[in-house]
């Protein structure tokens, strides 16, 4: 269907578990999109002129707004994507969370900073923050509200404008975070939705300023393509096939809780979840075991109550996938120690959680991201190992460690070609607001969270400064025609080596 004709249609959302509509949306066709973005440009002056005080009287109104509405946001969130109530809980908390977080030390992030000037006492340097203007997101289905809305806030508080294209799976949640910002007062045109497949995120990144990505390593390579045709900056969150590496000394029944909680919250469908662990041999078959009795009492289905463990995956298709694979690996030699089997009698996209052990390289399971409840486990002889084979792997997201002390912990995770490691964690890093977030090699390009976080949202911009006296910087330097005086220009240049806070 032609962006055209896909103005005068709806978009049906059905629950990934009962097939049943939950929603609908409309779906935006060129001529859609090309207004929301006009919109959000000719909107995005004065919010940014409205300084940061105010944009952050508006968010911490939104934040109020998310909280007073939880159970209606959560119970939208298991409509559109089969999660638990406590998957769905966790997003919620993360979009508060960064609200919090910006509201805190936004501010701080974006003030005017001094800089030393190029030679001490003649010249100056400032380091100044701009919003870059429209800010175009193109977001996935796994974590609709975080993805869909928890990225725009630092965007919005840096002075932009925010156009987001939904996952065409579960824009709902998306929908609902847009009018609490309405409610608490967010001027019109400053946070827009276009929705619809690829085509629309595609269209979207023809007309921004500024392109925030998160998905698959595939898509993201097309952004960026039309990014840098544009000369537009961008950011890219990919795939992953993040190990756990598991130390001989570790807490085995500790590890264990802690490897099962990475690898199947939200059914395995994190971006930062454990999809392979290396555990020391020493050691494995303790772990292996510990780790197939922990798996089979996870509780698998749906609920709106809080005792189930495992949801839904997003849709019969995805569940196909991750079947895939793990018949492959089967076939291919691999072992399946637990789990492995579709649960049609829970839904159309039920996976049981699924440990594997023996998977041949062959098996595209040992390579590429499943984003499923599934993870192989492999013997190790030693740490060393464990490194060289966590690291061969062309993404680079996270990793995990558990090893018997903090300090040799610490050390794996410096040898983890990963852009974050955890520490007796697999998840802690997306809660770790003060640290950046993001991938390395095929896992991504660029940083959420921290400082960086909502830096990426402007422009650095720089003006320096020199004293008028015989023209400036410029005029000293012209006039320099001697020895003695190129002595003396060279002595100021040299001195700021030797002053600390000038270096």
């Amino acid at each position: 269907m032609s962006l055209a004709a896909a103005e005068a249609t709806r978009l049906e959302i059905r629950s990934p578990v009962t097939g049943e509509v939950v929603g609908s949306v409309a779906r935006a066709g060129g001529e859609e999109i090309a207004r929301a973005v006009e919109r959000a440009r000719a909107a995005q002056p004065t919010w940014a002129e409205a300084g940061f005080r105010d944009r952050a009287r508006i968010v911490r109104r939104f934040a109020e707004r998310l909280k007073q509405r939880q159970e209606e946001i959560l119970d939208t969130l298991q409509d559109e994507t089969g999660k638990t109530r406590r998957d769905a809980l966790a997003e919620v908390l993360t979009v508060a969370r960064t609200c919090q977080y910006y509201l805190a030390h936004g501010r701080r992030f974006l003030a005017e900073r001094r800089r030393p000037g190029a030679v001490p006492g003649l010249t100056g340097a400032r380091e100044t923050f701009a919003p870059h203007g429209v800010v175009g997101f193109v977001t996935p289905w796994n974590y609709p509200l975080i993805l869909g809305i928890g990225d725009a806030i630092p965007a919005l508080l840096a002075g932009n404008a925010a156009v987001v294209k939904p996952s065409e799976l579960t824009p709902l949640s998306a929908v609902a975070a847009v009018e609490l910002l309405a409610e608490a007062g967010l001027p019109d045109g400053l946070a827009q939705l276009v929705h619809g497949g690829g085509e629309v995120g595609a269209e979207l990144v023809k007309r921004v300023d500024y392109v925030a990505f998160t998905g698959s390593a595939a898509t993201g390579r097309k952004i960026a393509v039309a990014a840098g045709e544009r000369l537009i900056p961008y950011s890219l969150e990919l795939g992953g096939k993040n190990p756990l590496v598991v130390l001989d000394g570790a807490p085995i029944d500790r590890a264990v809780e802690g490897f099962v909680a990475g690898a199947f919250f939200n059914s395995g469908q994190t971006c930062i979840a454990v999809e392979r662990a290396y555990v020391e041999r020493t050691i494995y078959d303790e772990f292996v075991d510990k780790a197939i009795a922990r798996t089979r009492r996870l509780a698998l289905g749906y609920s709106r109550q809080w005792d189930v463990d495992v949801g839904s995956l997003i849709s019969a298709a995805h569940a196909d996938k991750v079947m895939r694979q793990v018949e492959e690996a089967r076939d291919l030699g691999g072992e399946i120690l637990t789990g492995g089997r579709r649960r049609p009698d829970l839904g159309p996209a039920f996976v049981e959680p699924t440990l594997l052990a023996e998977v041949p390289r062959s098996a595209e399971l040992h390579d590429e991201e499943t984003f499923g409840p599934v993870v192989a486990l492999y013997p190790v002889d030693d740490a060393d190992e464990a490194v060289t084979r966590a690291n061969d792997t062309p993404y680079g997201l996270n990793a995990s460690i558990w090893g018997p002390d903090g300090r040799r912990s610490l050390a794996i995770a410096r040898r983890l070609d990963t852009g974050s490691a955890s520490i007796n964690s697999a998840l802690l890093i997306y809660h770790s607001f003060a640290v950046p977030m993001g991938g390395i090699k095929q896992s991504g390009v660029g940083r959420r969270h921290g400082a960086i976080g909502i830096r990426r949202f402007t422009q650095s911009r720089s003006i320096v400064s020199s004293t008028s006296l015989a023209g400036g910087y410029d005029g000293i330097l012209a006039r320099v025609g001697s020895a003695t005086g190129a002595r003396l220009l060279a002595a100021l240049f040299y001195l700021r080596a030797k002053i600390p806070g000038l270096r």
